[in-house]
């Protein structure tokens, strides 16, 4: 038996080479603020200033993976959470590279810079809700 997998249509909105700004957390939903998205649309590329919201997300399983430098052969790192993200790393952008998403599970990798440095990063959130797009 050969069963296929569809994974649909290419999404509206894309996050690659979007800045992360600020990452908040409030009334159960984790709110990610981009300088800008990128929009595809009958072949014409826009960008638009926008927020993402993973609703019912579940900030005991939201983590944060920061390493020591770009990966290529070998790496160290540590593992963060929300708060000591946002103390640490407050003046910093994370530029998302690659996107995933399967069943209430995002993980986005790319790169954490910090005064023009960029380190690898990996956010993994877990969420019940909807991935909402927030527009301007």
């Amino acid at each position: 038996m050969n069963i296929t997998k569809s994974f649909g249509e290419y999404p509206k909105y894309s996050l690659h080479d979007a800045r992360v700004q600020k990452i908040e957390y409030a009334d159960d939903n984790l709110i990610l603020t981009f300088d800008y998205i990128f929009s595809y649309e009958n072949g014409i590329e826009q960008t638009h200033k926008a927020q993402v919201v993973f609703e019912t997300c579940d900030i005991d399983f939201f983590e944060i993976l920061v390493f020591n430098n770009t990966i290529l052969d070998t790496f160290t790192g540590k593992r963060i959470e929300l708060p000591q993200y946002q103390q640490d790393y407050s003046e910093s952008e994370f530029e998302v590279i690659t996107e995933t998403y399967n069943w209430g599970h995002a993980v986005f990798q790319g790169w954490l810079w910090t005064e023009g440095n960029p380190v690898h990063c990996i956010m993994n959130i877990y969420f019940k809700g909807d991935m909402v797009y927030v527009v301007e």
